[in-house]
């Protein structure tokens, strides 16, 4: 994610400008998570795709206990006080540690019991 944005802050065109500006605003764990995911479910056969998708979702609420998920902060700022200023935790994309994206992809449930261990 690092490199995606420098390389867009790098390009002097209005469409890189706009890209960049939108991905500052979204959330930077959630930029390296979900770029992650694309690259991880390219090697995966759909049935495996479904279900780290499924424990993304739940980490995207569990991970983090209440307001310091990101995903009930984006809540927050958009819908809930509607001030579009959500504060990340890390503020910049530059600051996400690999850890923090690791612990997205360790599923909380063994294959023998995960909930969608039937797929094949």
């Amino acid at each position: 994610m690092r490199e995606i944005v420098a390389a867009l802050e790098a390009d002097d065109s209005s469409r890189a400008g706009d890209t960049v500006a939108v991905l500052r605003k979204r959330s930077p764990l959630m930029l390296h998570v979900s770029l992650r995911l694309v690259r991880e479910a390219r090697k995966l056969s759909l049935a495996d795709e479904l279900r780290l998708e499924r424990d993304l979702v739940r980490h995207a609420f569990h991970l983090r206990p209440g307001t310091a998920s990101e995903t009930m902060e984006g809540i927050r700022a958009l819908v809930v006080d509607k001030d579009q200023s959500p504060r990340w935790k890390p503020a910049r994309i530059e600051d996400v540690t690999p850890e923090m994206v690791d612990a997205f992809f360790v599923s909380p449930s063994p294959k023998h019991a995960h909930p969608l261990r039937a797929l094949n």
